[in-house]
């Protein structure tokens, strides 16, 4: 497992070293050293310009120890103030030694910018330490002929910690932001790193060790994880020679309404493509003939409904009946919204002892009724995207964008549930504040029947008995690789989310399940 951390974590981190021992000073040099290891190993520095630029504060710093491992390595070596002397002790210190050395140090400004253009154009590789992980808001505009000269450069450019002019909070990029070739991070993954648009700016992103010992045991700060391939199918059960049906969970699917059906057939085909032994889909009756023409493997609960083709209220005993024999149930996908709908909901959630997953109008019947999530006596999962869950909180998406660690981290406290938040990035949140970011998908999901799909996927994991905050990763996760290997054969273009089983199927038995 890969860790990642908050910008505000790592400060607790550095902080928690230098108290224990290993000081600011000592982490500058091992983080600026381990960076030079790995330029090192990606360029021949003997003799090449090597143009380092570095603001005033620690990721300057960095950099300055970079210059002095690129020295000591007999590189051509040059520095650029991006923004004047540095400001902190630490930073300080290592530009001292480097005046000790007599190495050339140029302070940027309009007298020197054809001088550093000049070192820029010439450069065969650039290291870039001018803001780091503090970054917010716009570049200087007496620094953006500087930018504009680094990404205009045709010589490798190694990023320091993050790119300079991108938000390691929220992933965020100013206009002229660096773009980097490599970005080299210190200790973990910075959580603002693996959105977009920072996703854009990162090229070959590679973590480096900065010397904390993990006998200090610091790794309890993490704050998240991100989802890799052998973590997940860990998890994943065996499917036993002399197993049954009955072993791999009753999963009850309450969906559907006229005009909808089509939310209903995907959920259910990915609740049935992850190896869900026992699938019940209940809708009303108008809505299920396409579910029995595509997968006749679904058992049906025809149920009464309305005048609009949604469920009735007349239809809450049989659904509340059936969910008793289930091992988890999903709610949502195309049933419209409506007051008989929100009751049936609430009615469920206080009756389920299985997990309940909350998908598209199961979580939007939740709108001005959405305590009642605290008086649930069963696991939560709800898969929103972002304007779903913007609504939920009452805030732009722009809002939650920016915010999205901390809102969702107070939002899963307060309710006690597990929120998929899918965006380009998807992040599941679990309560208690940790977070698991897939790296996996690609465009070719912004297509209607995506989310139904994946709502489908963990509602079948959680039937077979997964853990639901497990089964959630596993679901985002598999979700987003069968559809690259989906976009691999079909073009993001043209694939659909129905294409996505073929690959998912694909997945499972080159593993061997």
């Amino acid at each position: 497992m890969t860790g990642i951390v908050t910008v505000q974590r790592m400060k607790e981190i550095e902080k928690a070293s230098n108290d224990a021992g290993i000081d600011y000073l000592r982490l500058m040099e091992n983080a600026g050293s381990a960076a030079a290891a790995f330029i090192c190993k990606k360029a021949d520095i003997r003799g090449r310009n090597c143009v380092i630029v570095a603001g005033k504060g620690n990721n300057g710093g960095d950099a300055f120890v970079v210059a002095r491992k690129l020295l000591e390595r007999e590189g051509n070596v040059s520095v650029l103030l991006a923004d004047g002397l540095p400001t902190t002790d630490q930073s300080k210190e290592m530009l001292d030694q480097l005046f000790r050395l007599g190495m050339e140090v140029i302070p940027f400004g309009p007298d020197k910018e054809e001088m550093s253009a000049q070192k820029i154009a010439s450069a065969d590789l650039i290291v870039d330490g001018i803001f780091g992980t503090g970054f917010h808001g716009e570049i200087p505009q007496e620094q953006k002929p500087l930018f504009a000269q680094i990404n205009q450069a045709v010589a490798a450019v190694f990023c320091l910690d993050i790119p300079s002019g991108v938000c390691a909070k929220d992933g965020s990029a100013a206009a002229g932001a660096i773009h980097g070739d490599f970005t080299i991070t210190f200790h973990r993954v910075k959580a603002g790193m693996l959105f977009y648009p920072a996703r854009n700016f990162l090229g070959k992103l590679q973590v480096v060790s900065i010397g904390i010992p993990e006998e200090l045991g610091l790794d309890v700060l993490e704050d998240g994880i991100l989802a890799e391939e052998e973590d997940v199918f860990a998890v994943l059960p065996k499917r036993e020679a002399d197993s049954h049906k009955g072993n791999y969970g009753r999963l009850l699917h309450v969906c559907g309404s006229v005009g909808f059906s089509g939310a209903a057939v995907l959920s259910a085909m990915g609740a049935a493509r992850v190896g869900t032994g026992l699938l019940t889909v209940a809708a009303p009756s108008s809505a299920l003939l396409p579910l029995m023409v595509r997968l006749p493997e679904a058992m049906t609960l025809p149920l009464e409904e309305d005048a609009q083709g949604r469920l009735s209220e007349s239809a809450a005993p049989r659904v509340l009946q059936a969910l008793q024999n289930a091992s988890a149930c999903l709610i949502g996908c195309g049933i419209g919204k409506g007051d008989n709908l929100s009751h049936l909901l609430e009615q469920m959630l206080w009756s389920a002892s299985c997990p309940i997953v909350l998908d598209a109008d199961g979580i939007n019947n939740l709108r001005g009724r959405i305590d009642i999530l605290q008086q649930a006596k069963c696991p939560v999962i709800l898969t929103p995207h972002m304007g779903e869950m913007a609504r939920l909180l009452g805030v732009t998406v722009d809002e939650l964008r920016r915010n999205r660690f901390e809102k969702l981290k107070n939002f899963t406290e307060k309710y006690q549930v597990i929120v998929v938040l899918k965006d380009s990035v998807t992040t599941i949140f679990e309560p208690g504040g940790t977070f698991f970011i897939s790296q996996t998908g690609n465009a070719g999901l912004a297509k209607g029947g995506s989310g139904d799909l994946l709502a489908g996927m963990i509602a079948g994991f959680c039937a077979q008995g997964i853990a639901p905050v497990k089964s959630a990763v596993c679901g985002v996760y598999l979700h987003g690789l069968a559809a690259d290997g989906c976009a691999a054969r079909m073009s993001q273009y043209s694939m659909l989310p129905s294409d996505i089983l073929e690959d998912l199927s694909q997945i499972f038995t080159r593993r061997g399940l």
